[in-house]
């Protein structure tokens, strides 16, 4: 008998509350309901945003890791496929990156291997394999290299990224840069030089990329906040 009673009170309150909405539905919402939902919109917002401002941080953050790691596996295949070394040169101060080969690097002036350069190397090297590929007149099709069309053209790290240091061992010295110009090398038989790449966002954030020296393999990883304060990386306080 109660479960009875039970039942129909609760289609007699359905039927209630349908009768409202349905008169809601004709005559429309009042004011002050109006300024309530607008309110409860406002409030779930500012709860919302700062955690979804967190999260596009972090992804433009591992996007530009993984987009270097691209570019360092691509000169890695590119030595072992051309048989000739290549690198990834990293501008600090401009926080710019790209391909180079041992046709267009100059050790002593890294910069050099960027097309931007006013002494680009690059380009020389480019004038002159039209030069002899012109004068050559042999009829014969020429083969075009698969880093012709990024070979020396800088990327540049997506908003609000930017490169930190760079710790490499270099012929058994230890080196730690933080400005200028510096480079990754990749030999023909696919080995590198053991470096740590550090790339970091405006709050801090820091993602480490690190190249073994055997293989030349890259790997990406998440550096933890303390982590980061024990290597003297900026923190967002530095950072302004």
């Amino acid at each position: 008998m109660a479960a009875k009673i039970s039942i129909q009170t609760l289609q007699a309150g359905l039927k209630k509350w349908s009768s409202r909405f349905k008169s809601r539905s004709e005559h429309g919402f009042t004011l002050i309901e109006i300024m309530l939902v607008l309110t409860l919109i406002a409030i779930l917002s500012a709860v919302t945003m700062p955690s979804m401002r967190g999260f596009t941080a972090s992804s433009r953050l591992k996007s530009s890791a993984h987009a270097i790691r691209d570019m360092l596996n691509f000169a890695r295949d590119m030595a072992i496929t051309e048989k000739a070394a290549h690198l990834v040169v990293f501008d600090f101060d401009r926080n710019l990156y790209w391909l180079a080969s041992s046709e267009t690097f100059d050790v002593t002036d890294p910069s050099t291997s960027s097309i931007t350069s006013p002494s680009s190397t690059v380009l020389q090297a480019a004038s002159q394999n039209q030069t002899e590929q012109t004068t050559a007149a042999t009829g014969q099709p020429t083969t075009v290299s698969r880093t012709s069309m990024i070979l020396g053209i800088p990327q540049k790290l997506t908003h609000n990224i930017s490169l930190s240091r760079m710790m490499t061992n270099r012929n058994s010295q230890s080196s730690q840069v933080e400005s200028g110009v510096d480079y990754i090398y990749f030999s023909p038989t696919a080995s590198s030089e053991d470096t740590i790449l550090y790339i970091q966002d405006k709050r801090g954030k820091t993602m480490s990329i690190t190249i073994e020296s055997a293989t030349g393999r890259v790997y990406l990883q998440q550096v933890a906040d303390q982590d980061r304060d024990e290597l003297g990386l900026p923190t967002v306080s530095d950072m302004g």
